[in-house]
């Protein structure tokens, strides 16, 4: 049985539609009908019923087409692994994290690994974190970093970082080093407050802010990447967790001010994975030790 059989069926399986398939793999039409010709003899079954211009899966087709997906998987990780070897690469895992914590030291952590382990080959998914659980469950990635936790009980997970919320603003509306009286009111109605950019915190977190502050223009904004750039721009302020603008505290790119009109939430950050097997301990150990706060 020929791997080309088993792709061109797959793929005509998903259309019903030889001219599609042909499209979709590059060959010309009548490479598929021998192809899926082929492959029905090999099996002593037809795999398609054919009704003038109209194919349809029979039957032991559409029962085939599950075993053939599964065989195409193998086909490609099997590659895959014999790929890797040939590079001298032992391992390879795929990461996915959230946006946010591009901003923090992940990347230099992931960095630092990949320069101690070279037979490990380590991908990163930069996805939103409401994703990050279906590419863990799909087999696209090994270790997921979210700001979500995981539904699957029966999966590992354990609470990476759970950073402060700060309040950060342009770096010309107030002198920290003054000690002047913070006006927040005054802030509240001066600056557009950038909201949206975490996932849970932000509807129980407005309801507070509007109570307290009638006044409040606000902008929502999906990526705190950005939200850090319009402050630094002087556009407006937001609530971010303390591990992602430690650079910027560092390097007086904005000012943080202190907020006590109410208890602000902090911001958690959870690791988690399917198959202890597939993760090298030494980088759980590598996330697990680090301070990114």
């Amino acid at each position: 049985m020929d791997y080309k059989w088993i792709k061109s069926f797959v793929v005509a399986a998903k259309s019903c539609n030889f001219r599609i398939a042909a499209e979709e793999l590059h060959v010309s039409q009548p490479s598929i009908s021998v192809h899926i010709h082929l492959l029905e003899q090999y099996l002593n079954v037809s795999l398609f019923k054919r009704e003038k211009n109209r194919v349809q899966l029979t039957a032991a087709g559409e029962l085939f087409l599950k075993e053939a997906q599964l065989i195409m998987q193998q086909w490609e990780k099997s590659i895959e692994r014999f790929r890797l070897m040939t590079n001298g690469i032992q391992e390879k895992i795929i990461i996915a994290i959230t946006p946010l914590m591009v901003e923090t030291i992940l990347p230099h952590v992931i960095y630092q690994f990949i320069n101690e382990h070279p037979t490990i080959e380590i991908s990163i998914l930069v996805e939103e974190s409401s994703k990050i659980e279906e590419l863990i469950h799909s087999g696209k990635a090994h270790i997921g970093i979210s700001l979500l936790p995981t539904r699957y009980r029966h999966w590992c997970q354990e609470l990476l970082v759970d950073s402060p919320l700060e309040l950060v603003i342009p770096l010309d509306a107030f002198d920290d080093e003054t000690g002047t009286y913070i006006d927040y009111d005054e802030l509240f109605q001066t600056y557009t407050l950038f909201t949206d950019h975490h996932p849970t915190i932000w509807e129980d977190l407005l309801s507070k802010i509007h109570q307290k502050y009638a006044y409040t223009k606000q902008v929502s904004i999906s990526q705190s990447s950005v939200v850090k750039r319009l402050i630094k721009d002087g556009l407006g302020m937001s609530f971010l967790p303390r591990m992602i603008v430690r650079r910027e505290r560092m390097e007086g790119r904005f000012n943080i001010v202190p907020f006590t009109e109410f208890a602000l939430p902090s911001v958690p950050v959870y690791l988690f994975y399917k198959d202890a097997v597939q993760v090298p301990k030494a980088l759980l150990q590598l996330f697990q030790t680090r301070d990114y706060l």
